[in-house]
C-alpha cells in the first residue's frame, strides 16, 4: 500500500473511534441520569418523580410526573432539572433538552407498591434458600 492510503485508512479508523466514543460518551450520560436524577430530585423537592428519559434524534426529551402539590410548591422544577444536566452532563446541549413536568396519575403509586411486593417476595425467597 501506499503511504497516502495508509494515512488515509489510519484517518478513517480514527474518525471511527472517535464516532463510537461520543457515541458511548452519550449513551452512559443517558443512563447516569436516568438512574441519578430522580435521587437528586427527590433529595432537592422531597419527592422522586416517576421518570421517562427518550431521545429522539439528537434531542433528549424529559417526563417528570410529581404530584400536584410539589407542582403548586416549585414552579422551577424544570430549571432546577436543567440546571443539574447542563452542570454534570455537559455533553448534552441545553437547547437540544426537552423538560416536561406532569401530574401524576393516581394509579401511579399502585404499580410502586407492586414493585415492592415483587421485591419483598424475591427476599422470602433468597431467606427460603438460605435456610
Amino acid at each position: 500500500m501506499s503511504f497516502g492510503k495508509r494515512c488515509f485508512n489510519l484517518l478513517c479508523l480514527g474518525g471511527l473511534a472517535y464516532i463510537g466514543y461520543k457515541g458511548y460518551y452519550y449513551v452512559t450520560g443517558i443512563i447516569n441520569i436516568s438512574r441519578e436524577l430522580p435521587v437528586y430530585l427527590k433529595n432537592v423537592i422531597g419527592e422522586k418523580p416517576s421518570m421517562e428519559v427518550t431521545v429522539v434524534f439528537n434531542k433528549l426529551l424529559i417526563n417528570l410526573s410529581f404530584s400536584a402539590e410539589i407542582i403548586n410548591e416549585h414552579p422551577d422544577i424544570a430549571d432546577t432539572t436543567m440546571e443539574y444536566i447542563t452542570r454534570y452532563y455537559p455533553i448534552f446541549r441545553k437547547d437540544r433538552i426537552s423538560i416536561e413536568i406532569e401530574q401524576k396519575l393516581e394509579n401511579e403509586p399502585q404499580e410502586e407498591k407492586e414493585e415492592l411486593e415483587e421485591l419483598e417476595e424475591l427476599e422470602e425467597k433468597e431467606e427460603i434458600e438460605e435456610s
